[in-house]
């Protein structure tokens, strides 16, 4: 109860394209509905059958549902719609305490569990710092996952952060896509769960080097890449990166807000602990 996985389910051609083929049913078609299309997070997960499910249950889907469900409650509640909101409420609580089943305290971090086995993955991805953004994370597992994986140099810190996959990972020197490259929205939603968190100081560290990452490509390049190196800083010298993708101006926004030119999103304030 409280948990989900990411899944692809069996469909008809409709338009004859290749992928309607390959990718339904599969552990890759489940892998593309959670964005980060070749995550390692994925290798070596199955796919259960009987639900289509993977089995995985996934930190980052789990607390990005929270986070969903406690700004639509806000948002029910400021219109009227008492009943809607208290649905909402129920439901992020609900799977908070599901999540909070995903705290490994031997490792001091929330972990992707595989449903088959019932051991944790080893695999580490900035999608298991959300449970910061879903306020789920008590503030000794919150000091744990800053100090002990988010500021490790070994893991997710360096000049140019964060890496899609931690850098002692055996995937991060592909550098290939989501196999170890810099992606604006990760570092956004790290960011605000930071803020959320109160861990302005490592927050504000963030926000500076995403911005640094986005000057150095922009004066250089004239670019705002897709994704980035998390070894050189460079965006678009591999194949598979966009040379002007809009969700890198998300670098920007949390500089602004960081300095306070833009305001932090109020539900961040409204939502309670859970």
């Amino acid at each position: 109860m409280g948990l989900l996985s990411w899944g692809s389910h069996p469909m008809e051609p409709e338009i004859g394209d290749l992928a309607e083929v390959l990718q339904p049913a599969t552990v890759y078609g489940a892998s593309l509905e959670s964005g980060m299309d070749n995550s390692p997070m994925y290798d070596e997960i199955s796919l259960d059958t009987s639900n289509y499910l993977m089995c995985l249950s996934d930190v980052g889907l789990v607390s990005l549902y929270i986070t969903d469900c406690e700004a639509l409650a806000v948002m029910a509640g400021e219109l009227g719609h008492v009943e809607v909101a208290r649905e909402l409420t129920d439901r992020a609580r609900d799977y908070a305490s599901g999540l909070k089943q995903l705290w490994n305290a031997d490792a001091g971090i929330f972990q992707n569990c595989q449903t088959d086995t019932g051991e944790f993955s080893p695999r580490l991805s900035p999608t298991l710092f959300y449970p910061l953004l879903a306020g789920v994370a008590s503030p000794e597992e919150a000091a744990f996952m800053v100090e002990r994986h988010l500021l490790n140099e070994q893991e997710f810190w360096g000049e140019w952060v964060l890496p899609s996959i931690s850098r002692n990972d055996p995937a991060f020197t592909d550098q290939v896509y989501w196999r170890g490259r810099i992606w604006a929205p990760l570092n956004f939603l790290v960011y605000l769960g930071l803020k959320r968190a109160k861990y302005d100081g490592p927050a504000s560290m963030l926000a500076a080097r995403s911005l640094k990452l986005l000057e150095k490509n922009w004066s250089q390049r004239w670019g705002m890449f897709e994704n980035y190196s998390p070894i050189t800083g460079e965006g678009g010298e591999v194949m598979l990166c966009d040379p002007l993708y809009p969700w890198s101006g998300l670098f920007f926004l949390m500089a602004a807000m960081d300095d306070n030119r833009l305001p932090l999103p109020s539900i961040l304030a409204q939502c309670p602990k859970l």
